[in-house]
């Protein structure tokens, strides 16, 4: 943990390192930003030979005369007021070879054959911006004298448009408070940090009260950073300074034909000042978590081992055969959910062996009942058969039909080892019983039969569709004078077998089906439910128990398009 501490705090440093150094940068160009639109205004203020048109007239004429002094006046006056900074403002007519001046209100004039020293430019510079100096009266040595400042300024040479003939000389003194006002709100004086404005030869313009503005700045770095910012571009660089490497960011700001760069120096202690606090949080954030996890630990330790005991004493119950053992825990955790899925199980195997005991019960049932039906067996289908004989010799072969279908009904019900049979094997018994019916009825009944190939060796339990199909004689029909169909379908769909059972007769009323209904879907003993045949309520149970609850049986009245009771039975293939 405490290399990772020192990893942690080692990453830390850089990204808080680079991040200083970005937000600095933009801090930079914004102050870049703000001084350039400042500049601008002087800019404006300097076009204004240009745009004043009686100014622009009289310096390209040349002339010199009482009114013309006035009609300056006029000019230099707006000039001075347009910007608050500006001190003074000097005009020379090259072509009236006469010098102006207005300085706060104060308008002087002279005979100058040529401009002031100082604001001569070369031909190929439209402008240029002296560096901080002290102003000067520009040869205007008239009374009362000007006082001198600190200011920077700005020079244009006039030229006759479209000519590039030079009919004058326009300066602006500036002063610095803007300037300084700038540049201040770029660092904090008190952490270390410092922002130099310097001209293209080193002079400061701005800089810390203890450089003096207008002189050569003689620090180490400066003269990298000048040839750094010479290109006119910005950036960052770390050089070594009179006390420790620092972070200088710059930007290069234009000031006529030389450019201006705007600097800032970060010393260590603001660089990695973050750094070090981030790091005494870090270190007490460790100490915290580190007394967090070893409570945790032990909270942990004793919210799991306690849950586990109580669920191993849960299943040394059941071990010792307290099978309906109720296991219960108020834990919402895997140690909870297990302990859910373990009473689950517990359940499941309860109901199964449930399921088991009832089947047994049911089959010994069945079986009893079937001992008792069974009186010498094989003497009947012998006496049978003798029966049907006779009736072939005596020339009654319907009635040895019958006999031969009473005769494998009869073995067929009491063949009692064999506990599930084919779709198929049912369908034939229905087959005989519904034969037997239509001896008895006559035309009054009539059936159909129809079956999915897919489904006819399926796997069913036994006497599930005769007893349904019986039911309807005993319910359905009125052998007095009605008439009775019986329909019988099997379909396969989605591993579902569907096996329904339908009559025209009148069906069941709302109340009598809903009894039924509940009847049928009681999960309980297997009985005998309407007293010598097996009811519709056996079915549906011993189909719910050998299909481990899935199977079930629906009733529906007045289904197309018999119109009488239709029941389907609904068994999952795969049983």
């Amino acid at each position: 943990m405490l290399a990772s501490l020192i990893i942690t705090n080692t990453r830390t440093a850089d990204f808080v390192a680079n991040d200083t150094v970005r937000q600095n940068s933009s801090l930079l160009y914004q102050g870049k930003t703000n001084l350039a639109n400042y500049f601008q205004s002087f800019f404006q203020t300097s076009l204004a030979p240009y745009s004043d048109t009686t100014l622009y007239r009289t310096l390209e004429t040349g002339r010199s005369d009482y009114l013309v002094d006035n009609q300056i006046f006029v000019s230099l006056q707006l000039m001075s007021s347009s910007v608050k900074e500006i001190y003074q403002v000097y005009l020379h007519s090259g072509r009236a070879e006469r010098g102006y001046l207005f300085s706060r209100g104060q308008y002087k004039r002279t005979d100058q054959i040529v401009t002031a020293p100082g604001t001569t430019l070369p031909a190929d510079i439209s402008y240029t911006i002296k560096p901080l100096h002290m102003s000067s009266s520009y040869g205007i040595n008239s009374t009362p004298l000007i006082l001198s400042r600190p200011v920077i300024t700005l020079i244009r040479p006039v030229y006759q448009i479209p000519s590039s003939k030079q009919m004058g000389t326009l300066a602006l003194d500036i002063t610095t408070e803007v300037i300084d006002s700038i540049c201040a709100q770029l660092y904090s004086a008190g952490g270390g940090e410092e922002v130099f404005l310097l001209a293209h030869d080193g002079t400061i313009i701005y800089g810390p009260g203890q450089y003096g503005k207008g002189l050569k700045l003689k620090e180490p770095w400066a003269e990298p950073i000048l040839k750094l910012a010479s290109a006119g571009e910005s950036g960052n660089v770390e050089l070594k300074d009179s006390h420790s490497k620092s972070v200088f960011i710059y930007e290069s700001l234009e000031a006529g034909d030389h450019d201006w760069v705007l600097v800032k120096r970060i010393p260590p202690s603001v660089l990695h000042g973050a750094t070090r606090q981030i790091t005494q949080a870090n270190t007490w954030v460790l100490l915290g978590s580190l007394l967090l996890v070893t409570l945790t630990a032990l909270f942990v330790s004793f919210w799991i081992t306690r849950p586990i005991k109580q669920l191993t004493g849960y299943v040394n119950q059941i071990q010792s055969g307290r099978l309906e053992t109720d296991i219960h825990l108020r834990q919402s955790d895997e140690i909870g959910q297990l302990a859910r899925r373990f009473r689950m199980m517990m359940e499941t195997i309860n109901n199964l062996v449930l399921r088991e005991y009832r089947l047994e019960l049911a089959n010994k049932t069945n079986q009893l009942k079937a001992l008792q039906a069974q009186v010498h067996p094989h003497f009947l289908y012998n006496a049978l058969q003798s029966i049907g004989t006779t009736a072939l010799q005596r020339g009654v072969p319907d009635l040895y039909k019958l006999i031969m279908q009473l005769g494998k009904m009869m073995r067929y019900s009491m063949n009692t080892a064999e506990e599930f049979v084919s779709i198929s094997q049912e369908i034939d018994h229905t087959r005989s019983y519904l034969e037997l019916q239509r001896h008895r009825f006559g035309d009054k009944l009539t059936y159909e039969i129809a079956g999915d190939p897919d489904a006819q060796q399926a796997s069913v339990p036994r006497m599930i569709i005769q007893p349904v199909v019986e039911n309807i004689f005993k319910h359905a029909f009125d052998p007095a004078g009605g008439m009775v169909h019986v329909s019988i379908s099997t379909t396969l769909k989605d591993n579902w077998i569907t096996i329904e059972i339908a009559d025209n007769g009148p069906g069941m009323n709302e109340g009598k089906l809903a009894s039924v209904r509940q009847r049928i879907s009681r999960d309980g003993e297997i009985g005998d439910e309407s007293g010598s045949h097996i009811g519709l309520a056996n079915v549906a149970a011993r189909l719910r128990l050998h299909s481990g609850g899935r199977a079930r049986m629906e009733l529906e009245s007045g289904a197309a398009p018999l119109g009488g009771l239709m029941v389907a039975l609904v068994i999952p293939a795969a049983d």
